[in-house]
């Protein structure tokens, strides 16, 4: 799917969508607010698009007005969105402190940090979590916005395929690393209640590959080290991709099929290093005083909460004593002792 905005009136919105089916009308829904949502169709032609073979007849440009959107003009705050997956492609805001800048952040838990995302979604124009979830070459689409200077992206995404992207795009970079042994907690305790009847819906945004590792957990007890030693010692390949030092792998793979050049580690710090505001998730507040310097903000961000809870602590104590859980995480855990010296206050 590609989109963009090419004006906002106040009065009028001039865009145009390419949905994913090229044969399709697209069809967007302005949310005006809580309660009032209106479906426009796309009724203007875009020769160009058609040209560049991005959709079949070149009918997929809107033009919403009060003749289509009573209340349009009025709205202060509105949003528009892709009426088949939701995905955001024009926002309105009237808040005064909007940050004028793009950050990407890298997020490196296998369920990304909600409190977080939400703190600096307030604070921008544009925004979009969990780009790991969406196609790429909607994701390039975003990247290139050009109607926005307030721009946030945050997802777990490979650093070394989008670098070059984000940076022509003039991206600062942030990344907030989390104990290696907190996040194959998580991971497992996620894959266990995968494993569970009924959980199927709620579990799709692991993929499929994760999905159908998580059945191996239907009858492993995780407070059982020998059983825990046992699975962890001998991973299915597609289990293993998921636990295998995914913080090295994001950080210094060229993409999500080949494994990062030789010597691992020394490619992942040197990706690192390249990232303008690294921080650990145990010093969230040095962290956030860090990202307000890199985005030049006058004033620093509030304080965010992120708490372990003690079932993944639990798990994680547990964890450190086992050699298969240390095996699987080594490389990730000499990055994260790396960053926590170089970050130890002085």
């Amino acid at each position: 799917m590609l989109f963009n905005i090419d004006d906002d009136s106040g009065s009028r919105i001039i865009g145009w969508l390419a949905p994913d089916n090229p044969a399709a009308t697209p069809k967007v829904i302005v949310h005006l607010d809580p309660d009032r949502h209106i479906v426009v169709d796309a009724t203007a032609y875009r020769p160009l698009l058609k040209e560049q073979c991005l959709h079949n007849t070149g009918l997929c440009g809107f033009v919403i007005t009060e003749k289509n959107c009573p209340g349009i003009t009025a709205a202060k705050d509105l949003e528009i969105k892709d009426s088949e997956n939701q995905i955001l492609i024009y926002r309105r805001r009237s808040a005064p402190d909007l940050i004028q800048g793009k950050l990407l952040r890298l997020e490196t838990q296998l369920v990304r940090s909600h409190n977080l995302d939400e703190a600096l979604n307030r604070r921008f124009h544009m925004t979009y979590n969990a780009l790991e979830l969406m196609p790429e070459e909607t994701t390039q689409r975003i990247f290139g916005l050009m109607f926005t200077k307030s721009l946030y992206l945050s997802g777990r995404v490979f650093w070394q395929a989008w670098e070059p992207l984000a940076r022509d795009n003039g991206f600062r970079a942030a990344i907030l690393l989390r104990d290696p042994f907190e996040e194959l907690a998580e991971r497992l305790l996620i894959l266990k209640w995968a494993s569970l009847s009924g959980s199927e819906p709620a579990a799709g945004f692991l993929g499929r590959a994760l999905q159908s590792s998580a059945s191996i957990f239907r009858t492993v007890d995780l407070t059982d080290l020998t059983a825990l030693q046992g699975v962890l010692s001998r991973p299915p390949e597609e289990l293993r991709g998921a636990l295998f030092n995914p913080l090295v792998y994001q950080l210094a793979a060229p993409n999500a099929f080949d494994p990062p050049p030789a010597p691992e580690t020394a490619s992942a710090l040197d990706s690192l290093a390249a990232i303008d505001a690294v921080g650990l998730r145990s010093d969230s507040r040095a962290f956030l005083e860090l990202l307000a310097a890199v985005l030049d903000l006058p004033q620093p961000l509030p304080d965010v909460t992120l708490g372990t809870g003690p079932a993944v602590s639990g798990l994680a104590d547990k964890l450190r004593e086992l050699e298969a859980a240390r095996a699987l995480i080594e490389m990730d855990l000499e990055v994260y002792a790396e960053a926590a010296r170089v970050l130890a206050p002085a």
